[in-house]
């Protein structure tokens, strides 16, 4: 049986469904690296992100296909924050050409933010709590990126959203929490919680301290 053949005028019309399928929460852009990163942006449907054709990929994305081209290739669903904090699930397929080169990428975003919100809100309602012991019983084994997003999970559940979407009022209460769990004693901890929290260092230790002024725990 004949291959059969896709045209670019039929791809632009599926991208564009697929963008309206998913309700102004999708964006899937298509790039094209033939010439270098700059300005790959050759398709674009949604607006997640802002971008348009001509546009950059982000330097996160370079980095991957650059430095972990297989990995992504094996595991290419992962999750990503655009600039306005939204948290995204993304699925990036590459493109090469005869020769295994890596010309371009299709990838697929979409906006799960509100979806983690009400996951929060459910887990909030039910109260759930496992049984036996304590999850802080069994952290000894992980590594400090591991105990780290153990730790922000855990104040996403106390407040209800992710830290990115907190207010001031609930990223005092959340750091407070954190402080109290001793989390700022481990080794860069400080760094991880700014990159989480969206927030300079400086604010993150006046945070800290507005919240021992309150005593808040």
């Amino acid at each position: 049986m004949d291959k059969m053949l896709i045209d670019s005028e039929f791809f632009s019309k599926f991208i564009n469904n697929l963008a309206r399928f998913f309700e102004g929460k999708g964006e899937i852009a298509v790039h094209d690296f033939r010439d270098d990163f700059a300005h790959s942006v050759v398709e674009i449907a949604g607006t997640l992100n802002d971008r348009k054709v001509g546009d950059n990929t982000s330097d996160e994305f370079i980095d991957m296909i650059i430095n972990n081209s297989e990995e992504l290739e094996v595991n290419p669903v992962y999750f990503t924050r655009n600039e306005r904090g939204a948290v995204l699930k993304t699925c990036s397929t590459l493109i090469r050409d005869e020769e295994g080169k890596i010309i371009g990428a299709v990838c697929l975003n979409y906006d799960v933010t509100d979806l983690i919100l009400a996951q929060n809100a459910i887990n909030q309602s039910l109260q759930y709590k496992t049984e036996g012991k304590s999850l802080d019983g069994e952290l000894l084994a992980m590594d400090v990126d591991s105990l780290m997003q153990h730790y922000i999970s855990m104040v996403e559940n106390i407040i209800g959203k992710p830290p990115q979407l907190m207010n001031k009022e609930e990223k005092i209460k959340a750091l407070a929490y954190l402080d109290c769990k001793g989390v700022f004693k481990i080794h860069k901890a400080s760094i991880i919680l700014c990159d989480a929290f969206q927030i300079s260092k400086y604010m993150l230790y006046n945070f800290l301290d507005e919240a021992k002024q309150n005593n808040l725990k």
